[in-house]
């Protein structure tokens, strides 16, 4: 079995993150700061800022592989000091994991690391990290791919772009919109003239299972390569409630680029993977569960 340490796993990409590395074959240990009782795989509660238990927990596992999910994403973590903590914390993780045998780990990047001089934003593009959450990001790059190279350890990092999906944060888009309109409260769009990149949680999952089994290393987006108006997006589920009227849609001034979208051809090209779900689809799923 190929041994992996997943942390983050129950947050909102981890939650989907179980069945495509079962299926390829990886023996599963999941790392979470809640209470979680499952059979599926090996879960460990555990603080990432930790170090001295999750330097324990590296040793006792000793994994091939890792994927490393876990942010501190809670209110206001743009500008945040927690950023400075999770960098610290996740070049420790790397440092364990080098001394346990480590193979291939992939970190999890941020669209809002780009300046998007160029529609869709490439790999290779020019960088403009402008708060403390893509700054820190971006040297938390920086450190680990010179680390990874210097330990002779295969590193992925994956600059991902706006998710959405089941269990979501009430804060974020699609709950806010949906839990408003449900309990018929007014939704205002301040900036519905942007178009942003959304991909469904449950395919960046299976994207970074592809990745960990593969080859391939360096710089990758994990996008649609589409870009979606927000005012579009809030119709598309206001029309399913049937409370387009509850809509506040305004195109406010901001700093924000008019154009958040990723170029997604490394995923095309290099993981053949060509089966995006369906946004329509999902929202509904989330209604339903609302």
């Amino acid at each position: 079995m190929k041994k992996i340490i997943v942390t983050g796993i129950t947050g909102a990409i981890g939650q989907y993150i179980v069945e495509p590395l079962k299926e390829l074959g990886f023996e599963i240990y999941g790392i979470g700061r809640r209470d979680f009782i499952t059979d599926k795989f090996h879960y460990i509660k555990a603080d990432i800022n930790n170090s001295s238990e999750i330097e324990n927990i590296f040793n006792k596992v000793q994994p091939k592989y890792l994927i490393h999910l876990a942010w501190d994403l809670s209110k206001g973590y743009f500008h945040s000091n927690a950023n400075f903590n999770m960098l610290t914390s996740s070049i420790n993780i790397l440092k364990y994991f080098t001394n346990n045998g480590g193979k291939k780990a992939i970190y999890i990047g941020t669209y809002t690391e780009y300046s998007f001089d160029n529609i869709p934003a490439k790999e290779y593009d020019r960088l403009e990290p402008i708060n403390v959450y893509s700054k820190c990001k971006n040297y938390l790059r920086e450190i680990s791919e010179l680390y990874c190279k210097n330990n002779n350890i295969d590193f992925c990092w994956a600059r991902l772009f706006n998710t959405y999906g089941e269990n979501d944060n009430n804060t974020r888009l699609f709950p806010y919109i949906i839990n408003s309109l449900k309990n018929n409260h007014k939704v205002s769009i301040n900036h519905s003239q942007l178009y942003k990149d959304y991909i469904y949680s449950g395919d960046v999952a299976k994207i970074l299972a592809l990745i960990i089994n593969s080859n391939i290393n360096g710089i990758i987006n994990i996008c649609s390569g589409k870009g979606i108006k927000l005012g579009d997006l809030a119709i598309m589920i206001a029309e399913k409630l049937g409370k387009v009227n509850l809509l506040e849609l305004k195109e406010l001034s901001t700093e924000e680029h008019l154009q958040t979208i990723g170029d997604n051809c490394r995923i095309i090209n290099e993981l053949r993977f060509y089966d995006y779900t369906d946004i329509d689809k999902i929202i509904e799923q989330i209604i339903s569960r609302y």
